[in-house]
């Protein structure tokens, strides 16, 4: 295997080896308009699909926990406050069971902050905190404030940086994600009837502009915006569609070797 330049006290650079392979698992979801707890109950058992099949990182559509329909926001039980939201206790309980890294979509409103279209982060350690969605789109911006990209994740070594959608149609959201070290850039996302060669497009472009892993977890049936598609998928480091699945509902686990990303970077990258 190869490793990665990283530099330590004083600034002598010291290689580390990188991590083994990751099990990443993508939910592709029909979500029950507007009701939270019976989206978080499905969640669950996604969740334990998912730990079965040895994932690490579990990862749900944009908006998974209410649906895609702005207008559902003006009932306040759609809104969750933050990543500590008691309703969310169970998914938290299952991250710290199966010891694997969960996120999920809602709409966030915490006290003193600004609302945004959040992917609501929870760490199989405890950890929790909401990554913000960067790009708005649409009346998305009558609603929302748009976020700043937050530090990619650790999940067992891999550097895991979050996209919420149109975040992936914007190069810049890549290229800092790139920047920080990610080794996989995945988004939570919206793609309707129609957007399919964009849809492959901006992930392929993503994952070969920066040889690293980039993954969907897309919603699928009905939404306000069109009939969502899911296209639900993984595409390697030079920009190939590896793993995908079809319309429906379902679970995506697939293997990321550590080999394709180092023989996608013969140079080692740094990590602070």
């Amino acid at each position: 295997m190869g490793a990665r330049l990283s530099a330590g006290a004083h600034a002598v650079a010291t290689f580390v080896p990188m991590a083994d392979d990751l099990v990443l698992a993508l939910a592709q979801t029909t979500p029950v308009p507007g009701d939270l707890p019976a989206n978080v109950a499905h969640a669950l058992d996604v969740a334990d699909a998912a730990a079965a099949e040895g994932a690490r990182l579990l990862v749900f559509p944009e908006l998974s926990l209410i649906g895609y329909d702005l207008a559902l926001l003006h009932d306040d039980a759609c809104w969750a406050s933050g990543a500590g939201d008691p309703r969310l206790e169970p998914l938290r309980a299952r991250a710290r069971r199966h010891g694997m890294w969960i996120v999920a979509g809602a709409p966030v409103r915490e006290p003193g902050a600004a609302p945004v279209i959040g992917s609501i982060v929870l760490g199989p350690a405890g950890q929790d905190h909401v990554h913000p969605k960067a790009h708005l789109h649409g009346s998305e911006t009558g609603w929302f404030t748009a976020g700043r990209p937050q530090p990619p994740i650790d999940v067992d070594g891999w550097l895991v940086a979050l996209a919420v959608c149109f975040d992936m149609a914007h190069p810049g959201h890549a290229a800092q994600a790139a920047a920080a070290g990610a080794d996989l850039y995945v988004s939570s996302s919206v793609y309707v009837q129609g957007e399919e060669r964009r849809h492959d497009l901006h992930h392929g472009a993503r994952a070969m502009d920066h040889r690293m892993y980039t993954a969907m977890a897309g919603l699928t049936g009905p939404s306000a915006i069109g009939s969502a598609i899911g296209g639900t998928a993984v595409w390697a480091p030079d920009g190939s569609r590896v793993a995908g699945l079809d319309g429906l509902p379902g679970l995506l686990v697939h293997r990321l070797r550590s080999t394709e990303i180092e023989r996608h970077r013969p140079r080692a990258r740094p990590r602070g």
